[in-house]
């Protein structure tokens, strides 16, 4: 009998302790508090069993019987209470983690996609719906690159994510990726996915952090045209001209050919300026940059130096003759009037000098063929000559 009433006593006291958890500021594990409240529940039934079986051999009187049945009713009564206070704390705390979840997704800038095993979208917040066009409900259950990535992109796409059900990270997670983008309105825009990984039931899913950087790009790119190339007529500044000019000279060294500088100076452009104004000194300097590039092949590099100095490279030619053919083109061109910039004034009449140098017999590097081509030009100018190729 003293054994039944420790039972009785330690299960009452299990469910009394984890109904008191249940309801405490105390925080355990819902798993935690389950067992206590399942042990307590198991014993107390073991006791009902054991007394069952003693009232059948007479061992237990009828007022105890009815004493102890009472005690085990409270018994259970505690077991339901504590376990529907149990089921209702971790609903709740379910929905707060719902909660959390939705007003971070809301807050944050950046669109926040999840992605299950099997490589569908579970999670998709406003951010997303207002980077790529589509709302949650269109995204759930899609693939990620069959919905935001342009057709020519997607197979690579999904082979570089590589997310696979077992738990294996890929070969992606932790790094951040610049890749085409694809909104609903079919415009296709870049976009930066910083991607990690997050074990749930043991199976892996993908979360991605994915920012529209197409508004940066377009900036970055306009800093490096702006870095090489000169703004009002197009053409490579002095920098990207160095840059062409020591790479045909290498390829020039390496091939045993020739190549030609020719260097050249607008006659007459100060008078235009002074006379007409600098609008439309602009106007001929640009018409001037198109006709230039009119008489070049592809291949040949046409820069604006400074002023109304340019510079022409002829990474292979065959011999100086053929040089100066070019630089006749380029000054019949550019004595043909250029249109009037007002009513008042009639056309414009502009002509050119030309400096050519050769490589590799006016100079071995950068410096001294540019040199030779610019004291050729002089020369060419002081003459009244059109053209003139180096003296050396």
């Amino acid at each position: 009998m003293e054994l039944l009433l420790s039972i009785q006593s330690l299960s009452l006291a299990l469910l009394l302790v984890g109904v008191g958890l249940a309801f405490s500021d105390i925080r355990l594990s819902g798993w935690v508090l389950g067992w206590i409240l399942l042990t307590g529940a198991l014993l107390l039934q073991g006791f009902r069993s054991m007394l069952s079986y003693f009232i059948e051999q007479g061992g237990v009187d009828a007022a105890t019987y009815s004493v102890i049945n009472d005690w085990m009713g409270l018994g259970f009564s505690l077991l339901i209470v504590g376990s529907m206070h149990l089921m209702r704390e971790v609903f709740a705390r379910h929905r707060l983690a719902e909660e959390r979840l939705r007003v971070i997704g809301a807050a944050a800038q950046d669109a926040i996609i999840m992605m299950d095993n099997k490589g569908r979208i579970a999670f998709w917040n406003e951010a997303a719906r207002r980077i790529f066009g589509y709302a949650e409900q269109e995204a759930r259950g899609k693939k990620l690159h069959e919905l935001i990535v342009p057709q020519p992109y997607r197979v690579d796409f999904e082979k570089r994510l590589d997310v696979a059900a077992d738990a294996a990270q890929g070969n992606v997670i932790g790094k951040t990726l610049e890749l085409a983008g694809l909104r609903k309105d079919g415009k296709e825009i870049v976009t930066e996915h910083s991607i990690s990984g997050v074990s749930i039931d043991r199976k892996w899913h993908t979360i991605c952090i994915v920012r529209d950087v197409t508004e940066r790009k377009q900036y970055e790119e306009r800093i490096r045209h702006l870095a090489n190339y000169d703004n009002l007529t197009g053409l490579p500044n002095r920098m990207l001209f160095y840059d062409r000019l020591s790479q045909a000279i290498n390829l020039a060294q390496r091939n045993r050919h020739e190549l030609a500088l020719l260097y050249l100076d607008l006659d007459r452009f100060k008078s235009v300026n002074d006379a007409r104004g600098h609008d439309a000194g602009d106007a001929v300097l640009k018409g001037a940059a198109d006709r230039i590039q009119a008489q070049v092949r592809e291949s040949d590099t046409v820069a604006r130096i400074g002023g109304d100095e340019f510079a022409v490279i002829l990474p292979r030619i065959a011999s100086p003759q053929d040089a100066a053919i070019v630089a006749g083109k380029i000054i019949d061109a550019l004595c043909a009037s250029f249109p009037a910039s007002d009513a008042e004034h009639g056309k414009i009449e502009i002509g050119s000098s030309i400096g050519i140098a050769m490589f590799p017999k006016d100079g071995e590097d950068i410096d001294a063929l540019f040199k030779a081509a610019d004291a050729a030009m002089y020369k060419a100018k002081q003459s009244g000559n059109s053209l003139c190729f180096c003296a050396a």
